[in-house]
């Protein structure tokens, strides 16, 4: 009875997203897991920002066992030396393009950045389908465009496609700002990050369209919002939702079962039909109405822009700083 109550006294504080994506974690992922392991299990709600600054502050006295977050910072997180490297049957498990920060951390879940617009005011207004990044300029938009901020991932991802289909890369991203700038700016009612403000907004008419992620769309539609993604010709950026374990947390072993869990075709089809996330297991069969929807098999994942996170991790700050110089003045 002893050793039934110590195992029965284990627990792993898991730190991840809210919103919907919480949701899917406590009704689908977590009550699983913690009855056929006999633990209990904590989950921290925060964005991928807020969990990286807890990680960093914990250093030396972790609590937090599993994070999960968006790959940028997640590659960030691995460079701090906050993330173990990954079990080899978990590395081995998930495409190539989801082994991050040299093997330290873990795809969990394809998305991807696009174009979103509300599919009723397009057929009102006899809008056409926007095709490109540079769409987003288009006068017929004037004031009814958001765009997150640079603080968050969309953000990142606007400025480095914009930046490279006008003759910049990564690591030179004038020729994006200066096209936000001047092209694109004036058709921006708002520079917003927060996925509650962005369909609220969505909701209300305020905006038509807005650089968007294909889970954030997903559940839009799922409560029936007219809302539809495309990806733009230029490419669509790869975001990845992202785990790790956690140097020095308690618990070790049960955070490397936890985070190959999160990776099994059980819990890759509850992503992906509940969140709209591509599963990164090959192995993971989904019906067609949800393969439809999300990023399913090797062609599509192929297909995947990534950027260069160690280049624009590097340059952040920077970025940032620019950002809130030259574009939401």
């Amino acid at each position: 009875m002893a050793a039934s109550s110590a195992v029965a006294e284990q627990r792993l504080t898991v730190a991840g997203y809210g919103g919907s994506y919480e949701q899917v974690m406590r009704s689908s992922v977590i009550p699983t897991f913690e009855r056929e392991n006999n633990v209990r299990i904590d989950y921290l709600t925060g964005n991928s920002s807020d969990n990286l600054a807890r990680m960093q502050a914990q250093r030396g006295n972790q609590t937090i066992g599993v994070a999960v977050l968006d790959d940028g910072p997640m590659v960030q997180a691995a460079g701090l030396g906050l993330c173990r490297p990954l079990p080899e049957t978990t590395r081995d498990a998930v495409y190539p393009i989801a082994r991050l920060a040299s093997d330290q951390a873990v795809g969990t879940g394809f998305g991807f950045t696009g174009i979103a617009y509300n599919k009723d005011v397009f057929a009102q207004k006899n809008l056409p389908v926007p095709t490109s990044w540079m769409d987003l300029a288009r006068p017929e938009y004037r004031q009814h465009i958001a765009i997150p901020g640079i603080d968050n991932t969309y953000g990142v991802h606007t400025l480095a496609m914009v930046s490279r289909i006008n003759g910049g890369s990564d690591s030179d991203i004038a020729p994006g700002l200066k096209v936000l700038r001047q092209q694109i700016n004036p058709n921006v009612l708002a520079y917003e990050s927060s996925p509650g403000k962005m369909s609220e907004m969505f909701q209300s008419g305020e905006i038509w369209l807005a650089v968007w992620g294909s889970s954030r769309v997903a559940a839009m539609q799922q409560a029936g919002f007219p809302l539809a993604i495309v990806r733009p010709k230029e490419g669509s950026v790869v975001l990845m939702t992202a785990g790790c374990a956690v140097t020095g947390s308690p618990e070790p072993a049960l955070a490397d079962k936890f985070l190959a869990y999160m990776i099994s075709p059980a819990v890759q089809l509850a992503f992906a039909t509940q969140y709209g996330a591509g599963p990164t297991n090959p192995a993971t069969k989904l019906p067609p109405e949800v393969a439809n929807r999300v990023i399913y098999g090797e062609d599509q994942v192929k297909s995947l822009i990534g950027l260069d996170w160690d280049v624009v991790n590097r340059n952040r700050a920077d970025w940032t700083r620019r950002w809130q110089r030259e574009v939401e003045r």
